[in-house]
């Protein structure tokens, strides 16, 4: 608790930067629920091609999002990565609470002010919001309400 009102009252943000594929994505780490080792994904017929499949996790089938093909990236073959991510659901409100994201490398924690990120004027993915300069690397806010509306789309799991 003291940290989030240090952190309010400094204008800083706790972040998470994820490696997938050539990218790193940008998120707040309030929208990683939990970071898993790589686990077996079930396939599910009616799958779409950006879902790896269903991730069974406390309880729950998670549909588990690979980005690179939600974004239309030609390297999008990554079949297996390191990790999974625990998503929360933090923009739709509909559609699963959690979902999966698969990370081809370990995520790793950042603070961050807003003196800290700088706009990177690219041309972006279908499903990126925003790329941004972190220090010297270059990293990609993903469009959550792009992400959470797919998953809302996928009949009940």
């Amino acid at each position: 608790m003291a940290e989030q009102a240090t952190s309010a009252t400094t204008g800083e943000a706790t972040c998470v930067l994820i490696p997938v594929g050539a990218q790193m994505l940008l998120l707040p780490n309030v929208t990683v629920a939990e970071i898993l080792a790589w686990r077996r994904i079930k396939a599910f017929d009616w799958q779409p091609d950006w879902c790896a499949g269903l991730l069974g996790w406390r309880g729950q089938n998670l549909p588990v999002v690979r980005f690179p093909v939600l974004n239309d990236m030609a390297d999008a073959d990554i079949e297996q990565g390191r990790c999974i991510l625990a998503m929360n659901r933090v923009r739709s409100p509909r559609g699963p609470a959690f979902y999966g994201l698969v990370a081809s490398g370990l995520p790793r924690l950042v603070h961050l002010s807003s003196a800290d990120v700088v706009n990177n004027r690219v041309g972006l993915g279908p499903a990126e919001s925003a790329s941004v300069k972190v220090g010297t690397e270059v990293a990609v806010i993903p469009s959550l309400e792009l992400i959470e509306g797919k998953l809302s789309s996928l009949p009940p799991l």
